[in-house]
Parts: structure tokens; sequence; C-alpha cells
């Protein structure tokens, strides 16, 4: 009887959250009728469909009003499910634990380079695998979690053997705790950018040159460029050297075993042009300034509207976002457990 109980009040809360839902989209005068609710951990959403003459803008206009009237963190996140004709309002309250990367390592799925970003709105791990997102953007404001992730791929790149790291760190402070690490080296200025990107261009085409000569790609390590305040770079750049080798760099390396991280607080049209964007195809956005620095990221909105602290979006190299919490991890952390 007990179980019996449940289940009908289970379904009773549901037929209520979509009764309000749907009472609150009649009252701004969107046609659309819900279809499902669901709520786990700190996430719910409600699934749509979109009737008569409704456009996904018309739920945009209302976010503010709908957040209020459910008494939400924030604003909701909305998803178009294409295969399912579905519109989807994610919300998420912030995380209240922190997620510890190295607290959270288990056996990856299949793939060459894998990297265990943290979990989803599912509790699901969220891994990317960097050989099939060779080039990718970070972005996101101080305190969202832009820097930690930067130091989540680092340690996932040095549990894999055949590695090898270079960083640029222009602020002097983020990276300096790996230089005691073997298998990294690390610049701090525009010049030392530029002697990197040289470096790099000639290792690619030597690797080229093996290649031809019949030399296998698996006989070679993954070259990896990861470049924290990408935007500091490019305003030193007045005669385009480093964008011009950066972008050249980009345009070949793949097929080299080679990949780039670009990372900037500074989303702005003028650091990630339409070239660099181009080229780099994956994108994790943290929270940004503005839905403008979304877009420039993502080419969707949604960004501005992020908790900070780790609540990102991933942009992967097949054009599919997921909104995930990012595994917590410094350089102090990362050095310590690779000395031991």
């Amino acid at each position: 009887m007990e179980i019996i109980s449940h289940v009908v009040e289970t379904d009773t809360f549901l037929h209520t959250e979509i009764q309000y839902i749907e009472a609150l989209l009649k009252i701004f005068k969107i046609k659309a009728k819900c279809i499902n609710y669901q709520k786990m951990d700190n996430y719910f959403f409600f699934d749509l469909v979109l009737l008569s003459n409704t456009k996904v803008k018309d739920l945009n206009k209302y976010l503010d009003e709908i957040s209020l009237a459910l008494k939400t963190s924030g604003k909701p996140l909305i998803r178009i499910l294409h295969e399912e004709g579905l519109v989807r309002l994610e919300f998420v309250s912030p995380q209240i634990n922190l997620l510890k990367l190295f607290n959270y390592f288990h056996s990856p799925p299949s793939g060459e380079l894998m990297c265990l970003l943290g979990k989803d709105i599912d509790g699901k791990p969220v891994w990317m695998d960097l050989i099939k997102n060779p080039h990718m953007i970070v972005a996101g404001t101080t305190g969202s979690g832009k820097s930690t992730l930067l130091h989540n791929i680092i340690a996932n790149l040095l549990i894999h053997e055949n590695v090898s790291l270079c960083l640029l760190d222009p602020k002097n402070i983020e990276f300096a705790n790996y230089s005691n690490i073997h298998n990294i080296c690390i610049g701090y200025s525009y010049t030392d950018a530029i002697v990197v990107l040289d470096s790099l261009l000639s290792s690619m085409e030597y690797r080229y040159e093996l290649l031809r000569s019949g030399i296998s790609i698996n006989n070679l390590p993954y070259g990896i460029l990861i470049i924290d305040e990408f935007a500091d770079l490019i305003m030193q750049d007045e005669n385009n050297q480093f964008y011009d080798k950066l972008c050249k760099l980009a345009q070949k390396c793949r097929a080299a075993k080679m990949s780039i991280i670009l990372s900037t607080q500074r989303p702005s049209c003028n650091v990630i042009n339409g070239t660099i964007k181009a080229n780099f195809p994956a994108r994790i956005a943290c929270r940004t300034a503005s839905n403008v620095d979304s877009r420039i990221i993502l080419d969707a909105n949604g960004a501005e509207n992020l908790f900070g602290k780790g609540d990102a979006l991933l942009k992967d190299n097949f054009n599919y976002l997921k909104r995930f919490q990012i595994a917590h991890t410094d350089s102090e952390e990362v050095c310590k457990y690779f000395r031991n």
C-alpha cells in the first residue's frame, strides 16, 4: 500500500507541476503544451510542444518572468530537441558540494585521448576525446571556473603517457607550478609565445616528413598547446606575427597529432574572430559577462545565465550543446598527484 501511495503522490506532483507551467505559459500568451516534467538532484526540466505559430523566441522573451514565478536560482536554458520535436526548459541550482576531479576518475570510455571534464546535469560523467575535438576555445569571466577547467585538462593529459604539453601563461602565475614536471614546457611572454609557435611549426613539418617516409602516425606522441589569456597575446601582436603563426598551426597540425586549446576572459569579436572560430570548432563557455559574449563563443545565448564556479556549457565538434559542472582541481593538487 505504501508503494501505491508513493506512486499516486508522485503522479499528482508531476501533474501539478505540468499544470502550473502550462498556466504560466497561458498568462504570457505562449501556445505550448507541457508533456513531461522531471526533477533530479539540483536540476529539473519541462518538455514543451510548441503549438500553432509559436516560436522559440516567444519563450525567450519571458524567461525572467518564468524563473521569478517558479522561484528558481536563475533563468532556464532553452534546449531544442529537434529529433523529438520538443523545446526543453532546463533549470539548475548552484552545485553545493565541490566535485573533486581526483575522487571522480574511473574507467574512461573508448577513445584515444579521453579527458574527464566533470558531470552533467543527470549526474553522468562528461568525457571529451581531444582527438575528435582537437582545437578548442575556453572562455569565461573571473570566478567562472575557466582556470579550474584548464588545470583539469592538464591533469587528464598527464595521465596519458604519450603526451607532450606546451603551456603559454602571459599572466605568469597560472601555470608556474608545472615547471618541474618533465614533459611540460612553459612560456610566459609574447616573445616566448613566438618561440613556442616556431618550434611547434617546425615539429609539425618534421612529423609530416616522417609520415611521408612511411612511419606510422601511431608512433608519434600527442602534442598539446594550451594558451591562457589568449586575448593578452593578441593585444601585444602589433604585426600579427603571433596570430598568423597560430592560424597556420591550427589549420595544418591536426593530422600530425597536435591540438590547441585557447582560453580567454574577453571573448570579443576582435579576439575570437571568424578565422579563429572556423579553426576551433569545439567550445566550452563558463559564465560570460553578456549574451553577446555567449554568442561569440557558442553561437547561442545561455552562458550569460550560468552560475559561475564551474557551471559550464560544452559545444563539441558535432555542435551538441551540453551543460555540466567542471570537476575541481588546481595546479598544486595536480603537481602533488603526479609527483607521488
